[in-house]
């Protein structure tokens, strides 16, 4: 039997009592009693069954008053647009101006009752005041996380931003921020509960710490972090826990888009041993639950707005609402094909599918690849229903999807996300893959590296300042001479780039003994050259922040450079992606093409073309090179012909290895065919072909008779 108001008020009593007396003033400190959305959905109809009686009498339900501004605060938040949402659900056209004194008032009483958070008495009491107070009761509305998010890895890296002046304060936000305008004034107008909020976000970092095997449920329960920021802000999760951020939210169920067998399914967490046995159910599917995690099929099912799972033991029932697929659903192809929450100001720069179950009017995509990707394009699912794909396949670091229909529409920006990152290069354009892969995450290379950092505009007054000061670079532990310098960038997408430019003598002599020198000469006595060849480790290092790379720094050989000028043109995926043997996100991508190649295109459909022909494989959110296969041809009696798809880096391998006296080393074109994958060819000396081909098969890369049948 559904749940009336007097049914929600004992309940919510119930609930306030039990907040500890000393957590009462706290930002955040009423979250825990917000219903989850299904929940919500219950309360906000019982709220719309008894408007017109409760109304006359405000004082009647006065719990329900304060969880119906927290509930509207948390799921609904637009800046100065609170009564909208609020007459909404309660059902009327409009909230009248004298009725809206009323409800404030009572509000403000019954929060002071229970001692709740209700700022400051002084502050004159506009009608945006009662949202802040609202807001300020339940923490960060959910409609503002992915923003809060990004100003607490911001704070994460200062050490004086909780004693900055207000003014300071606003700065610091106003450049951070940008044209988000809702974060900016919230951040601004709430201060003193953004400060304590985000404390307590970078206090949950340090709590998974100690407890790596917490769940989303367990956390919840020491912070005031709730399901909801995990499940419509992934990044949540990537936030607390960057080693394995997918760990963190294994108990919630998710919906996916499996185009490859053509289904929309669910993803079933596993269930601990002691609530089983247990079934899942949704609508009229039933499906067993397991301790291990398990699928269930709703391919045509999924189109509708919500989704109600339960999983029903013999002892309890638990339920999780999930957004559906109606009229349209936009899913993450590089987190696993996840649903994803458009209602928020930005989503990552990732690639993406549109879904709806009929032809969608008006769309209108910016920064993604449109040539090779039609819209509406008619998709049928494995269980015969039809529906429509727009794919969505970024072409640069910022884009726009534009939905519009008999006056609706919806606008939903994308963009890279926004935190300091370190890179290790072996060198830009042709050269970025002059290096060979030695065990144990150790690199040959001929030159000292580029070191790279990327710092968001506004993190600091002075990037420049805190670079020379914090962010220092050492050889074998060992501080090395060069300095940070800006390093300009093909798209300006808020973030400054800078490049450590090594010094002629990157370390000092060293002292080898002791005594008195009676002349210059004999100082070489005393002192040795550094070592500037051989097995060494570099890293960049600042408080809190620690990157480390291995390298072999070896000798050049010559007449290599020349052969290579022609790269890396159409094929820059591939030296993009041999940088690293984690794989690369798409934000990744673009950092190494801004460095290596910043007037090149790069386009995420033609990496979904070489991962269609087994090239590129995608795992989770990062992409990584599959395989490398080559094609040696004879071309006539004293020439043979190599066409080669694979990691430069391996390439250039092969050039050092047949690089010596007698053998002229070939040029290496980039052969790009319209409707063809861009693959690279060199001519070489008949004789060598047997040699080439057992040093391309000692790296694992595959010979045959044609790069595309393998």
């Amino acid at each position: 039997m559904a749940y009336q108001l007097p049914d929600w008020e004992e309940s919510f009593q119930e609930k306030l009592a039990a907040i500890d007396a000393s957590k009462r003033d706290k930002p955040g400190a009423l979250l825990p009693i917000i219903p989850d959305r299904e929940k919500w959905d219950e309360f906000s109809f019982a709220v719309r069954s008894e408007w017109n009686v409760w109304k006359r009498d405000l004082d009647r339900y006065p719990a329900c008053l304060i969880v119906l501004y927290g509930g509207l605060a948390f799921f609904e938040y637009d800046e100065n647009t609170f009564w909208p949402h609020f007459a909404s659900l309660v059902g009327s056209p409009s909230i009248p101006a004298n009725q809206q004194a009323e409800l404030n008032n009572s509000f403000l009483r019954v929060s002071e009752r229970h001692g709740l958070r209700v700022v400051s008495k002084t502050i004159r009491r506009t009608p945006h005041f009662y949202v802040s107070v609202a807001v300020s009761q339940i923490g960060i509305p959910l409609s503002l996380w992915d923003g809060f998010l990004e100003i607490c890895d911001w704070a994460s890296w200062l050490d004086n931003w909780e004693v900055f002046t207000d003014e300071e304060w606003a700065q610091a936000i106003a450049k951070r921020t940008g044209s988000r305008s809702r974060l900016k004034n919230f951040l601004i107008e709430n201060r003193n509960t953004s400060t304590s909020l985000i404390r307590e976000l970078l206090d949950a970092r340090t709590i998974l710490t100690a407890n790596p095997e917490w769940t989303v449920t367990e956390l919840s329960k020491a912070c005031f972090l709730r399901a909801e920021y995990f499940e419509e802000v992934p990044e949540t999760a990537e936030f607390l826990l960057p080693t394995n951020p997918e760990f963190l939210i294994r108990d919630r169920a998710q919906l996916n888009w499996d185009e490859q067998r053509g289904r929309i399914l669910l993803y079933l967490p596993g269930i601990h041993q002691n609530k089983l046995p247990a079934t899942w159910c949704l609508e009229n599917l039933r499906q067993p639950a397991s301790a291990s995690p398990d699928e269930l099929i709703l391919n045509s099912l999924a189109f509708q707005s919500t989704l109600s799972l339960k999983l029903i033991a013999a002892n309890a029932t638990d339920s999780q609402r999930l957004r559906g697929i109606s009229p349209w659903g936009l899913f993450d192809l590089d987190s696993g094909g996840r649903l994803v929450n458009p209602d928020r100001e930005y989503l990552p720069l990732h690639s993406y599918v549109l879904v709806s179950p009929a032809q969608l009017p008006n769309i209108t995509r910016e920064g993604f690849e449109e040539t090779e990707c039609p819209a509406n394009t008619r998709f049928e699912l494995n269980d015969g229903a039809q529906c429509f794909v727009t794919h969505l396949w970024p072409m640069g670091k910022f884009a726009e999807l534009r939905l519009g229909d008999h006056g609706k529409h919806a606008i939903i920006g994308f963009r890279p996300s926004s935190k300091i990152e370190a890179r290790f290069f072996v060198g830009t354009g042709s050269h970025a893959a002059n290096f060979s892969r030695l065990p144990h995450d150790e690199v040959k290379i001929e030159d000292w590296p580029i070191l790279c950092l990327a710092i968001p505009r506004g993190y600091y007054k002075d990037n420049q300042v805190v670079l020379n000061d914090k962010f220092r670079v050492f050889i074998d532990g060992k501080l090395a001479f060069g300095k940070w310098e800006t390093r300009e960038v093909h798209l300006d997408d808020g973030k400054d780039f800078y490049v450590w430019n090594w010094s002629k003598h990157p370390l000092n002599y060293e002292k080898t003994k002791s005594g008195t020198a009676k002349s210059f000469k004999q100082l070489t006595d005393f002192y040795r050259p550094p070592v500037s060849h051989g097995k060494m480790i570099l890293s960049i290092q600042a408080p809190g922040f620690s990157e480390q790379y291995q390298i072999y720094k070896d000798d050049p050989k010559v007449g290599m450079e020349k052969c290579w000028s022609n790269l890396p043109g159409a094929f820059l995926p591939w030296f993009l992606l041999c940088q690293t043997q984690e794989g690369m996100k798409w934000d990744d991508l673009l950092f190494a093409r801004d460095i290596i190649a910043p007037g090149l295109r790069l386009s995420a459909y033609l990496l979904r073309k070489y991962e269609k022909d087994g090239f590129f494989v995608q795992k989770g959110v990062r992409w990584e090179i599959a395989e490398s296969r080559a094609t040696l041809v004879n071309v006539d009696n004293e020439q043979c012909q190599l066409d080669y798809c694979g990691d430069p880096s391996l390439l250039w391998r092969l050039y050092r290895w047949m690089s010596r006296p007698g053998i002229s080393l070939p040029d290496v074109e980039v052969i790009n065919k319209r409707g063809e994958l861009p693959y690279l060819r060199m001519i070489w000396d008949a004789h060598l072909g047997d040699e080439i081909i057992h040093r391309l098969q000692r790296m694992n890369v595959r010979i045959g008779s044609s790069l595309w049948n393998h």
